[in-house]
């Protein structure tokens, strides 16, 4: 019995343009190893670090025909996993998870296709091996045809409670160390499933997801993981956390101190602008000596309505005020913006950009880097706004997603600049505009070679 994973393509076509390190699929490595130390065989295709044209990962398959293919699937390449599942012509049983499910179920179930296909919404390790296996103990959620779709949340057999004890064989992992562009060489972990916190562009928000309680890792499992991550890797000083959100409030910054003050690591992760908020000066001091390289703050928008309709804090005076509390620490930042919100206007655009702008100066002046990285919005399946512009009448383009290639020759980072529509009211030149505006803060000199189209 063969099972293949597989984290799914961005591009149709090799894109040689693709210009960033992706990020090692820890997700699907957990599920790619659980089954593995079940006695199943089981490969994961990493097709994004790959660069695999779609066709040729067709092909590979339509080659090897195992029995069951797995795969994820986001609102971005839902057109391309659609065409891969349904151009494999030999008899399989396809699982296909991912955060989008929880909405992409809907057209997924219309899918053309003979084959069994079970969509996974929620943690996928433990019903995974089930359904390879043929020993279910959970009733599917909708049963149509040939389509099952199952409900993975707290009242779940199969729900993960401790995720302390979940097993991680890095083996599955292509790009992993990696060397940043900076010059360290990186590894990376989860630390959390979960987020505190609702904002209205993410699919990931609390409003939305309360059956899945947010999970922790303790604090003996992380240490061990990153000694083993040091025994496996003696070249990595540099570890990344991948969780939605790692720091998410004081007493997390207390967790991670603990942690980190047991290895001998630099570090990055999310934190969110109000994590700071009841930490003094000592403790982000603190936070700094465990080795708290650089944080990945979503500050989003300079305009209080924008921030304010998205669930944001929009009192940007504590956006400034706890942001340079982390610059004072030798903290440095990397603030994520987003351009074009629903009716967003070019004075609140402009707000963001004198918003980004005086944080770069702050930075400049503690001597610490503030990165940007800045992004068109785009709706994604199963967040507020998705539901409130379809609830509008809204015309949405979410399973039409297209390349941005406007955009990307202006600012580069191809594999993030995707098309769904301007749901902003300023025209496409200004929005992008701003865009530009906004990734030139840079310090660093990224992008800095890169012109705007005439």
């Amino acid at each position: 019995m063969k099972v293949i994973v597989i984290n799914s393509p961005l591009f149709k076509e090799k894109n040689l343009l693709y210009d960033e390190d992706s990020l090692p699929p820890i997700g699907l490595g957990y599920i790619a190893t659980h089954l593995q130390d079940n006695g199943i065989d089981v490969d994961l295709i990493d097709a994004v670090y790959e660069k695999l044209p779609l066709r040729d990962l067709i092909s590979y398959l339509n080659y090897l025909k195992p029995e069951f293919v797995a795969a994820n699937i986001f609102t971005t390449n839902y057109d391309l996993v659609q065409e891969l599942f349904e151009s494999l012509k030999f008899s399989a049983h396809f699982i296909i998870g991912g955060l989008s499910t929880k909405e992409l179920h809907k057209s997924i179930v219309g899918w053309k296709t003979n084959n069994l296909v079970d969509i996974v919404i929620g943690d996928g390790e433990l019903i995974t091996l089930d359904i390879v296996n043929d020993r279910l103990q959970q009733e599917p959620m909708i049963s149509l045809n040939n389509f099952r779709v199952f409900k993975v949340d707290g009242s779940s057999k199969y729900y993960v409670n401790d995720i302390s004890r979940q097993k991680l064989n890095r083996g599955f992992f292509l790009n992993e160390p990696v060397r940043h562009p900076f010059g360290f060489i990186e590894a990376n972990i989860v630390a959390s499933r979960g987020c505190i916190y609702s904002c209205t562009f993410c699919a990931a928000a609390r409003s939305l997801n309360k059956e899945y309680p947010i999970r922790e890792r303790s604090e003996e499992s992380l240490i061990e993981e990153l000694s083993e991550i040091q025994a496996k890797y003696p070249a990595v000083n540099s570890i990344r956390v991948l969780d939605d959100l790692f720091l998410k409030n004081s007493r997390i910054i207390g967790k991670a101190i603990n942690v980190f003050s047991r290895v001998n690591f630099q570090w990055r992760s999310m934190a969110h602008v109000l994590t700071f908020q009841n930490a003094d000066q000592s403790m982000l001091n603190a936070l700094k000596e465990s080795g708290c390289k650089e944080l990945f703050i979503g500050i989003e928008s300079g305009s209080p309505r924008v921030l304010r309709s998205i669930n944001k804090t929009h009192n940007v005076d504590t956006i400034i005020d706890n942001l340079t509390k982390v610059f004072k620490a030798k903290i440095d930042i990397k603030g994520y913006f987003i351009f074009g919100f629903p009716d967003e206007t070019e004075e609140e655009m402009e707000m963001t950009y004198q918003l980004a702008k005086k944080l770069s100066e702050i930075a400049r002046s503690e001597g610490v880097s503030f990165r940007t990285s800045v992004f068109q919005y785009r709706p994604y399946h199963a967040t507020e706004i998705f539901y409130d512009l379809a609830d509008e009448g809204k015309a949405l383009q979410v399973e039409q997603v297209t390349a941005n290639e406007a955009l990307s020759h202006m600012v580069g980072r191809i594999q993030f600049n995707f098309h769904s529509g301007n749901y902003s009211a300023v025209d496409s030149e200004t929005l992008y505009g701003y865009i530009y505006r906004t990734t030139n803060l840079n310090d660093s000199g990224l992008f800095k070679g890169l012109e705007p189209l005439d």
